[in-house]
């Protein structure tokens, strides 16, 4: 957990499970205020959105924050959203402003191209975080449209065609829908972010699903391993790290922008 930020916002970070009752306490002191909360499913994508979260509160006058949110919290809540209801259960009684979902997804749409952003069509003022995005950025790839959430990891790239003409969802990823709903039945704005880190035409490695566990932390024995046994896999491996480290980027770029933004509006 990390008070490093400006006393009038702060920037809490949470590891479950809770190991202390004193660290439980002071979860509870110190956001129990106006939140907005940002969740994320892998270590890659947490530690690119803490970083953007941080570079905000360190480079933004606290008088040119949103006046919606005093604090704005980032949890990992692991593949498939393994933790999000215990996560969720911490701030039941909390002031949440908003519940964003951000991190990486697979391209279906042939269109979308590595880093491209991808918007939830079912988050609130799509239209608008999707234009301010694009400003901020210079005139970065944004789309809108469906985001599939899946039960399984989606590699090859005839799953993907088929899943595109079965969907028409724009990208696929295995979190949105489960955070929407509990944001939904809470009332709480709700928007969904992803940057594309592998496109309709590429394929994965299925080892891929063996090198994070399920709360989303890298494996690095579990990749050690499998590339020693195969080291065929080694260019896919790099090519996916590359493609990971460009997407988990521009997410961090992105998120930075929304905050900006003030949503919600």
């Amino acid at each position: 957990m990390s008070h490093d930020a400006p006393q009038s916002v702060a920037i809490c970070y949470f590891r479950p499970p809770v190991v202390s009752i004193e660290q439980a306490m002071i979860t509870q002191t110190v956001c129990d205020s106006r939140l907005l909360l940002v969740l994320t499913a892998i270590k890659p994508e947490y530690e690119a959105v803490s970083s953007a979260v941080k570079q905000w509160i360190h480079n933004t006058p606290a008088a040119m924050r949103s006046n919606a949110y005093e604090e704005v919290v980032v949890e990992q809540i692991g593949i498939r959203g393994k933790s999000l209801r215990e996560i969720l259960t911490r701030y039941s009684h909390s002031q949440l402003a908003g519940v964003i979902i951000a991190g990486v997804a697979g391209g279906l749409d042939p269109r979308l191209g590595i880093g491209d952003v991808v918007i939830d069509s079912a988050s609130q003022d799509a239209p608008r975080i999707a234009e301010f995005i694009h400003a901020m950025s210079g005139g970065r790839n944004v789309h809108i449209g469906p985001i599939h959430t899946s039960k399984h990891m989606v590699t090859s790239p005839r799953e993907k065609k088929l899943l595109f003409e079965k969907t028409r969802a724009l990208a696929v990823e295995m979190e949105n829908k489960y955070t929407r709903i509990l944001a939904n039945r809470r009332e709480i704005p709700w928007l969904g972010i992803r940057t594309i880190s592998d496109t309709a035409f590429e394929s994965m490695p299925a080892q891929v699903v063996r090198f994070v566990d399920s709360m989303g932390a890298v494996r690095p024995w579990e990749i050690t391993v499998s590339l020693a046994r195969q080291p065929l896999l080694i260019p896919e491996v790099m090519r996916l790290g590359r493609h990971t480290q460009i997407a988990t980027r521009k997410l961090a770029e992105t998120l930075g922008a929304v905050i900006r933004s003030g949503w919600p509006f």
